[in-house]
């Protein structure tokens, strides 16, 4: 992430509320509501050369990728929709870390019976 120190002080820096994931989407929606330019390179690719935390633990990381999510929401979104949509939108994130849950923990039983 490229950013001009000027863009970084006109919206506050990073919001330490965020644990794991979901920070740089908080970024970029303060950037934008500020005016500043937002760009996205999809052709740009990374490699993670270690990733440890998400190998040796991903019920935490997905744990704390599902609060930064509701975080995220609930700071740009709660105020603007009803709360029924709102609430349908927690559900469906709630939800999808379930499916990701069960399917971790299948695959955990899995290597565990030697399947």
């Amino acid at each position: 992430m490229l950013i001009k120190r000027e863009a970084m002080d006109d919206v506050g820096g990073w919001d330490e509320g965020y644990f794991l994931h979901c920070e740089d989407l908080d970024l970029c929606m303060r950037f934008h509501r500020q005016h500043w330019k937002v760009g996205f390179v999809p052709q740009a690719r990374v490699l993670h050369a270690w990733g440890a935390c998400s190998r040796s633990r991903p019920m935490f990381v997905e744990w704390h990728k599902h609060l930064g999510m509701m975080r995220f929401y609930g700071k740009f979104y709660r105020s603007r929709y009803p709360a029924f949509l709102v609430g349908v939108i927690a559900t469906g994130v709630w939800i999808r870390f379930v499916i990701v849950a069960a399917y971790n923990f299948a695959r955990h039983l899995r290597k565990k019976l030697g399947f």
